[in-house]
């Protein structure tokens, strides 16, 4: 059994697109106009743990949010979201001049509306925006496949 999930969990982690990394672990702050609970974002951050080992210092709801945080993953009220998008992940990032020319995210932007279209999808698009925070793109992967 335990062979078959990691099967499973291997297959999917193949199908990622990766398109930053983060150089340290960022901390995850929930800002005060969210309705996102710590609970949801644990949920969401335990998956990305088991699917790409990915690791970050901490989760918290904060008084205030601050623009341009490094080193953060800020979720907010879904102002941001424009159109038909369910939700919106803003990632700043920097390239590093080496052989590599790797980019690095410096920090994540994640607007969830207050009021969801699809409250029942709510957690699926916490952790499919929490991928795009820790630097995966749209892929055919179960969670990362965009939205129609």
């Amino acid at each position: 059994m335990l062979i078959l999930l990691l099967t499973i969990v291997t297959a999917q982690a193949d199908e990622l697109y990766k398109k930053y990394n983060w150089e340290t672990y960022p901390v995850i702050e929930i800002c005060p106009e969210s309705n996102i609970s710590v609970k949801e974002v644990q949920i969401a951050m335990d998956y990305w743990e088991l699917e790409v080992d990915f690791d970050y210092a901490g989760i918290k709801k904060v008084s205030n949010c601050s623009s341009k945080k490094e080193n953060t993953i800020q979720i907010t009220d879904g102002k941001k979201v424009s159109g038909n998008a369910l939700a919106n992940t803003a990632v700043h990032t920097y390239t590093w001049s080496d052989q590599l020319n790797k980019h690095y995210v410096d920090y994540a932007l994640i607007s969830i509306p207050v009021d969801p279209k699809y409250p029942d999808y709510q957690q699926t698009l916490i952790t499919h925006e929490m991928g795009h925070a820790i630097g995966y793109g749209h892929s055919h992967h179960e969670i990362m496949k965009p939205s129609k």
